[in-house]
């Protein structure tokens, strides 16, 4: 089955935690376009509210998207209080949910679900088989690790090869680098493209080198890619280059990519960007191949995960109108996860005169989770031991 959850019933998703926040918190609520500066309090209170979106993301029916997303969401921002709802997901009736669920749990080593994961190596989908061969090698058990290796290399379907190259993205373990450079031959676009991105994780020059040709010369849909993925290495020396597609850039997407980046090395330069784009209603219209729904359902997010990176806290008031209020439950969702992302250190900021909360200098933003992932001893294999070596074709 197609993990790529449809695209589609964007039409009949509803405001679907309106009323349960609202219940909890209605005389909290700021007109829209406030863009007052929130009180500690309130603050906390709005992280509290975000993450009840997030936990009810995971059991939205209408749209198994959401749910995965929303195990993403919580694995990256608050992996320790999302983690009953994450292992709840290992058995969601969508491959897609159990896949997300699977990879999560294996970058949060968590041994309480190893019972669970390991059913899932006979799961009918073997995409999510592969996430569970994942989560095992994470945590130590590299005995089917072999496989990942077949389903990167031989499986017919593009899908599972795209997921699986993902996968070893985010193993942390360099021997994966040769597969997926093998992987990149296969005259696959889509399959290319991830296994470039995890390359560039693993370290690799050559692909990181590729993802900046790209963010440079690529088309819009490349840039985007391109800088998305070199967002995530955090690199000082890539600064120039966000600075020129965010000013330059003739794609809306492009800029919130490169404002994003420029968020992740403490710059907010990006922000007004980012601030309007979070409303954004003017798509283009009469292209059949890019619907106005789905370009507003595209760019609101990626603006809510560029103001989540830029870690200026103005930017609250419009994040809780789009959680509360927008019709996408993938938008509110995603304003939700930039709500906690941007409170996260909420014990660590200070009060400034005019200003509101602020972060102290030199604080990071973002929790230490998503890309950044441990490598050898730390996932439980002994020390001078390539647990991916077996991997090697």
């Amino acid at each position: 089955m197609n993990l790529r959850v449809a695209r589609h019933n964007l039409r009949c998703v509803a405001v679907w935690w309106a009323l349960p926040i609202l219940h909890l918190c209605g005389a909290l609520l700021l007109c829209s376009g406030c863009s007052s500066p929130l009180s500690r309090q309130e603050c906390k209170t709005l992280r509290d509210r975000a993450m009840l979106a997030l936990k009810q993301g995971t059991h939205y029916e209408a749209l198994a998207t959401v749910r995965a997303q929303a195990v993403e969401a919580l694995q990256k921002v608050a992996p320790e209080r999302g983690l009953p709802w994450i292992r709840t997901a290992l058995s969601d009736e969508h491959p897609g949910v159990r896949f997300a669920a699977c990879a999560a749990l294996g970058v949060l080593h968590d041994r309480v679900s190893l019972p669970r994961i390991e059913s899932l190596l006979t799961d009918p989908d073997p995409s999510v088989q592969a996430a569970a061969i994942f989560a095992l090698h994470r945590m130590g058990n590299s005995q089917h690790s072999q496989r990942l290796a077949d389903f990167l290399l031989e499986h017919e379907n593009p899908e599972v090869r795209r997921n699986t190259a993902m996968l070893l993205g985010r193993l942390g373990e360099e021997g994966a680098i040769p597969l997926l450079a093998r992987a990149m031959m296969f005259g696959d676009e889509g399959l290319r493209l991830q296994a470039m991105e995890s390359m560039a994780l693993l370290g690799s020059e050559e692909a990181l080198q590729q993802l900046k040709f790209d963010a440079y010369s690529g088309d819009g849909a490349q840039q985007t890619f391109a800088l998305l993925a070199l967002a995530e290495a955090r690199d000082p020396s890539l600064e120039d280059l966000f600075r020129l597609r965010l000013e330059n850039a003739t794609h809306l997407e492009t800029k919130l990519a490169a404002a994003k980046g420029l968020g992740y090395l403490g710059l907010d330069v990006g922000y007004a960007v980012a601030r309007r784009a979070l409303g954004f209603n003017k798509p283009r219209k009469g292209d059949r191949k890019d619907p106005p729904e789905v370009q507003v359902m595209r760019i609101r997010p990626l603006a809510a995960h560029a103001l989540g990176a830029i870690g200026n806290l103005d930017a609250l008031p419009a994040l809780r109108e789009r959680m509360n209020n927008d019709e996408d439950p993938r938008v509110q969702l995603a304003a939700a996860m930039a709500i906690v992302q941007l409170t996260f250190h909420l014990e660590t900021m200070k009060k400034t005169p005019n200003v509101g909360w602020v972060k102290p200098r030199g604080a990071r933003w973002n929790p230490p989770f998503g890309s950044q992932f441990p490598v050898g001893a730390a996932c439980g294999v002994p020390a001078g031991r390539d647990p991916i070596r077996r991997l090697r074709r």
